[in-house]
């Protein structure tokens, strides 16, 4: 049987290896000796290092002085008044802009270009039941009532007022109430029965008042969106009792409402309200083929038929700001589906496709399509089967809307909005 190659039944290689171990112990040892010895005998010194004294104290950077200066205040204003007491349209220009708790980058913006705008909506209230109960959502995205009756108001912000207190900034801002659960994501179609109920107006008003009542607000903003038609007298009623009651304080309410829509009766709620938001936009939007956002002459068209419609001192032009992106299917044509982006989104998707954003010569509005999928359709990169996209957005051309930055001012859904 053939012995293992490193088989020394007499450890003659032991005696060997040990022996150069100790060599090299011994002769470590030595360097580590001779080293010490002459490190510390040595007369040379080392020369020192001449250092200029610190003529002040250094101090951490406060939190202001970390981020990017704001933009500085423009001049389009000519009274130091407040902007919600400026008559809206006259040779005094308003911007205002809209706020929103679900996408970052609002507050970001709004810390960069608060010195540009005069109004801030703020879209913090929810009203979702017939009862007219007003609700907020907490940071867990969770819905809590913020005035409920015989209870303490609960803040709904705990960053966008202090802020502006803090710089002392000259924006009045008015809560907006929607009819949008921020759970769920969209929009009810309940709102006729609250519109409908009297007892729950009541109640809406009467929690609106006690949490307007809770820190320096300016008034209130009305959204309701999709009220059928047998909602309206509710809905009317609901802003002349509104009207009164915030006008008895001496706030404002503004209220948002569609364009050229024979539903609405512009004349009552203008004549109970501070101002009618006007959302010029959606000319296409999820239920339609792709097409502009909000085509120039379609804008100008809603424009002057508001004038006619509205009084001018009550007008306020709304400004789209957002993006829609149209699937298509490329063997039936039809879309398949549409998701509603905000512009940075929007730019991002038409970047990932390598695909150009073009500005339409004659809807002046911006938007982009991706190259054809082999699964038939248009796609980008990202996407499985067929997309195209549309970027739509204009700048304000009404003085009481908010002109800014392209860059700047396209992000989520807005009207009368620069950024948010």
């Amino acid at each position: 049987m053939p012995q293992p190659v490193f088989y020394d039944p007499k450890k003659k290689r032991w005696v060997r290896l040990r022996l150069l171990f100790n060599v090299l112990g011994v002769t470590v040892a030595a360097l580590i000796v001779f080293f010490v010895v002459s490190v510390s005998l040595s007369p040379e010194q080392l020369p020192k290092i001449v250092l200029k004294e610190q003529g002040r104290k250094l101090r951490a950077l406060k939190e202001h002085a970390r981020r990017p200066a704001p933009l500085v205040k423009t001049t389009h204003r000519k009274t130091k008044s407040s902007a919600s007491d400026v008559v809206l349209n006259s040779d005094e220009g308003i911007r205002a802009g809209f706020y929103v708790t679900w996408d970052a980058a609002s507050f970001v913006s709004l810390k960069q270009y608060y010195p540009q705008i005069d109004i801030l909506f703020a879209e913090w209230l929810h009203v979702l039941g017939p009862d007219g109960n007003v609700q907020g959502v907490d940071a867990a995205n969770q819905l809590f009532g913020v005035a409920p009756n015989g209870s303490p108001v609960r803040s709904v912000d705990d960053k966008v007022m202090p802020f502006l207190k803090s710089e002392k900034a000259a924006v009045d801002v008015v809560p907006l109430i929607n009819n949008f659960d921020p759970v769920r994501r969209q929009w009810l179609n309940n709102i006729g029965e609250f519109l409908s109920n009297e007892e729950g107006r009541r109640n809406f008003r009467a929690q609106l008042l006690r949490f307007l009542a809770g820190d320096r607000y300016k008034g209130a903003a009305i959204d309701f969106e999709e009220i059928p038609l047998s909602a309206q007298p509710g809905f009317r009623a609901l802003i002349t009792e509104l009207g009164q009651d915030l006008h008895a304080r001496g706030l404002k309410l503004y209220v948002n409402v569609p364009v050229m829509d024979k539903d609405y009766d512009y004349a009552v709620l203008a004549a109970n309200s501070d101002g009618l938001v006007i959302m010029n936009y959606d000319q296409h939007q999820t239920t339609s083929a792709p097409g502009p956002l909000a085509a120039q002459d379609w804008f100008i068209s809603n424009v002057e038929q508001a004038i006619r419609d509205i009084p001018r001192d009550k007008i306020i032009c709304g400004v789209g700001n957002y993006g829609y992106d149209w699937s298509i299917d490329r063997r039936s044509g039809h879309v398949s589906r549409v998701e509603n982006n905000t512009v940075q989104d929007a730019w991002l998707h038409a970047h990932e496709s390598e695909s150009d954003i073009e500005l339409d010569s004659d809807s002046l509005n911006a938007s982009w399509e991706s190259a054809p999928s082999p699964c038939g359709g248009w796609a980008r990169k990202t996407a499985p089967c067929g997309r195209s996209g549309t970027i739509r957005g204009k700048p304000a051309l009404n003085k009481s809307s908010g002109t800014f930055p392209p860059a700047r001012m396209w992000t989520a859904k807005a009207t009368v909005k620069f950024s948010m």
